[in-house]
């Protein structure tokens, strides 16, 4: 196997199914360094020059996730949604792989890309086309804010456990979501970036506010001004509810804080309170419905090194 067909196998684990499109002769290779933090993949990836296209037959029927890339040097090429921009090194861009993009690398590259779902994000996949393929400028204001943070945690990937980066989860996916809100804000009063944003700052407030047991969808209802019917039609465009929605980032907290080997002083209980959840028989049976094991067994494995980040 020659090295553009080896690059290419190791592109498509990260990546999913994709096609490259390169010099085969001359390309020398590239490499790829990933890590988790929380629900969120960031990679480090530097390789020669090359194309990424994503079809779309490929793209509907595995589905997909949004990224957000930055290049630490070389420019990257991408068009998505009929939109094709130029991202120079240092600015920031968002991309869907649930429909088809094209990533072209025109000289040898560095880049920083994450990778999160759309549910931690508060946007459904038919709702990004207003954030997709326009540039953050990475020499100021929110884009330059992200731009550094990408470009640090490409710098100490490979330095941090995972102990360290499962609580950094929180602040990578908030830090896209301030991405996403500072983009729909100016777009003004378009009624679908309005949806767009409202929905962001309805998730975002509810993962400051995990740990108040009074979080419900009503309460969320309540201070957006919105009906709960309406909330729940928000919620629905990502194929859950508020309260389910809710009841998956406690659980998620909670499988953060057993994965973290400075929480071992506390029990199951008391972990599943800091994050509003209710007593340890409710919390170790909804936590075995969401992760097919108990959460003593969850840190248990942990500690025999059997736990893989989810």
């Amino acid at each position: 196997m020659g090295k553009f067909d080896s690059w290419e196998d190791q592109v498509r684990r990260h990546c999913g199914t994709v096609q490259l499109i390169g010099d085969r002769d001359r390309f020398e290779g590239g490499s790829i360094s990933t890590r988790i933090f929380g629900n969120a993949q960031v990679s480090l990836i530097t390789a020669d020059p090359h194309m990424v296209v994503r079809h779309d037959s490929v793209a509907t029927s595995e589905g997909g996730h949004v990224y957000v890339a930055t290049p630490l040097s070389g420019c990257t090429h991408l068009s998505q949604d009929g939109t094709e921009v130029v991202v120079s090194a240092g600015d920031v861009v968002a991309f869907d792989s649930s429909r088809p993009y094209t990533l072209t690398m025109p000289e040898p590259f560095t880049m920083v890309a994450v990778r999160a779902p759309h549910r931690e994000l508060g946007v459904a996949p038919q709702r990004t086309h207003s954030v997709t393929a326009s540039p953050w400028t990475g020499t100021c204001g929110v884009g330059a804010l992200a731009s550094r943070t990408l470009a640090g945690l490409g710098a100490h990937l490979t330095e941090l456990d995972e102990a360290a980066r499962e609580p950094l989860g929180a602040m990578v996916s908030g830090l896209i979501n301030t991405l996403f809100a500072d983009r729909l804000c100016s777009m003004g009063m378009d009624p679908v970036a309005a949806r767009q944003l409202l929905m962001l700052r309805i998730c975002g407030f509810a993962k400051e506010h995990l740990g108040d047991s009074s979080l419900s969808p009503a309460m969320l209802a309540r201070r957006y001004n919105i009906s709960l019917r309406y909330l729940q039609i928000l919620f629905a465009e990502q194929d859950t509810s508020p309260a389910r929605w809710i009841r998956d980032q406690r659980l998620e907290r909670l499988r953060i804080d057993l994965a973290n080997p400075r929480y071992d002083h506390l029990t199951v209980a008391a972990i599943g309170g800091r994050w509003g959840l209710g007593d340890a028989s409710q919390v170790s049976r909804l936590f075995r419905m969401k992760y097919g094991v108990s959460p003593r067994d969850y840190r248990r494995m942990r500690g025999d090194g059997l736990v893989a980040a989810a």
